[in-house]
């Protein structure tokens, strides 16, 4: 345990000198509760057919001089369904967000991952995840530069959707799991049927996730989780430590570097945990004047025992706290 803590520690420390890229994708605080938003691998490897809810407010209270006022909202929608008899799971995600300026996107992707059972106990699930984008402007929107031709001929909403492929791998041991994912691989481009010589491109993002467990008792265990983003030009690190007691209350903290200190906190509830409901509370600790001073995120979720599909056996669920 102790040799896995310190490869987690220094994977931490070797990515930390990196600096943060724009936000193209929406953020998820509580990201690692919801690995199929990151990682098409995740899907089915929680054991459990699980549905979950996240409602992001990113920057509460927003004012500006020019294009409104009001938060960047964010809804998404998974679901997780493992097909034991196949090693297999599939998955689903719904996303809408939107900002204030008149801009936003929307997303319906499918997962399906294909797991391999090692011979130590240990997983491999092989991922890829694919579906339609679609990205919106409406007369709201202003541009940072004039004599664009998309804007210019903006008068009411437009959008345009895309095809966009993602692929994951994600090995799972008994108390840590190591992942990474390359989404928008196919890099989808917008013109928005506008004659132009360079489109808007989605950036392909690399993703690592982390997460350890370590049981400080029976009852008390600390899970330190760290998520790596980059765009190939510049990344992202936020990484933190969530401690849970008896498998039913948690609370902890993470920090995005660069951006904002996080606190976590939930409850799981019912037969077996199968409802959770958790918050996290972002405090913005850089560009403050750009930004508003607190975000908020909410997150419910609702699992139901595993279908023993074409004849496969019922996946085992050792910790379902964060074993996904």
């Amino acid at each position: 345990m102790r040799k896995n803590l310190q490869f987690f520690i220094i994977i931490l420390l070797l990515t930390a000198n990196w600096s943060v890229f724009g936000q193209q994708d929406a953020q998820l605080s509580q990201y690692m509760f919801n690995p199929l938003y990151i990682n098409p691998a995740a899907a089915g490897t929680d054991g459990v057919m699980r549905f979950q809810l996240h409602y992001r407010n990113q920057w509460s209270g927003y004012q500006t001089t020019y294009d409104g006022s009001g938060s960047l909202g964010t809804q998404i929608f998974t679901a997780s369904l493992p097909l034991n008899g196949l090693h297999s799971g599939l998955g689903i995600q719904f996303l809408n967000d939107k900002t204030p300026s008149g801009s936003g996107y929307q997303n319906m992707l499918l997962s399906y991952s294909y797991q391999i059972g090692l011979s130590n106990g240990s997983v491999i699930s092989l991922g890829v995840k694919g579906g339609f984008h679609t990205k919106t402007f409406d007369s709201r929107f202003r541009a940072g530069e004039s004599g664009d031709p998309i804007v210019d001929a903006v008068s009411k909403t437009i959008n345009e959707t895309k095809p966009d492929l993602s692929f994951g791998l994600l090995y799972k041991a008994e108390n840590y799991q190591i992942g990474v994912s390359l989404n928008h691989a196919n890099t989808p481009k917008y013109g928005f049927g506008v004659s132009r010589t360079n489109e808007y491109a989605l950036k392909q993002i690399l993703n690592i996730t982390a997460s350890y467990d370590y049981y400080l008792s029976d009852e008390v265990k600390v899970s330190p989780t760290a998520l790596w983003r980059s765009d190939f030009t510049s990344s992202s690190l936020e990484g933190g430590a969530i401690v849970t007691y008896s498998e039913k209350y948690w609370l902890g903290g993470t920090y995005r570097l660069n951006d904002a200190g996080i606190v976590i906190a939930g409850i799981s509830m019912l037969r077996g945990n199968a409802l959770r409901l958790g918050y996290s509370l972002d405090l913005t600790t850089v560009g403050n004047i750009a930004k508003a001073p607190t975000s908020h995120e909410i997150l419910l979720s609702y699992a139901l025992p595993a279908p023993k599909l074409f004849g496969g056996k019922k996946t085992p669920v050792r910790t379902p706290r964060f074993r996904h």
